[in-house]
């Protein structure tokens, strides 16, 4: 019964939607969570993982080439990010990748380096270039600066998740439950399903 109601609102869900051959490249989890609202297959490599603001701000600027090499996997007493996973409790708990020689790649909800690269190929296989969102988020190492590196950044199609409502931002989704907060916390929650659904619209416009 819960099953067959969990599949009349995903269908709910996606009414209006214009299209589902979309990519949303993410710097953490959101991505999984806007697809499985809209029971889409993940047409997306970054699925259950989170990539730390400085990394993703470099991938970013190199998207195209780093996208495209193949993922080595690291320990995590190689990681340059070491100090921050133990003092957040996530140091050697799941596979590190690298593309290129410093974006670091955390697949938080995998449980081997076979796994990881093998999902990571598979959905890499699906993106579409030609139809991509690009999200980020004010968390996880994210700066002021880093944000406004985002907003720079040619993409057509971009978003921002903050907690603090930034002047001359107009990327940003300011989220004004977390003001009171560092940073937005699980913007997956926050968002509704029709906001979401019109910015995804905007990709097909």
């Amino acid at each position: 019964m819960k099953q067959k109601l969990r599949k009349i609102l995903t269908w709910v869900r996606r009414i209006g939607l214009k299209g589902n051959s979309f990519t949303i490249v993410s710097n953490n989890c959101f991505a999984g969570f806007v697809y499985q609202k809209f029971g889409i297959k993940y047409n997306t490599p970054f699925i259950g993982l989170f990539i730390l603001a400085p990394d993703y701000i470099e991938l970013l600027k190199n998207f195209n080439e780093l996208i495209k090499k193949k993922l080595i996997f690291i320990n995590a007493d190689k990681s340059k990010y070491k100090d921050y996973l133990i003092k957040n409790n996530r140091y050697n708990k799941y596979p590190i990748g690298r593309l290129g020689e410093s974006v670091e790649i955390h697949f938080l909800h995998y449980k081997s380096e076979i796994e990881a690269e093998e999902k990571w190929n598979r959905r890499l296989k699906r993106m579409n270039f030609n139809n991509i969102l690009f999200k980020f988020s004010d968390s996880d190492m994210s700066n002021l600066e880093l944000i406004k590196e985002f907003y720079q950044l040619s993409f057509e199609n971009k978003i921002c998740f903050t907690s603090k409502n930034i002047p001359n931002i107009k990327s940003q989704i300011y989220l004004q439950k977390y003001k009171n907060q560092q940073s937005v916390i699980n913007e997956w929650a926050a968002i509704s399903t029709v906001k979401m659904k019109k910015i995804i619209n905007k990709l097909y416009i």
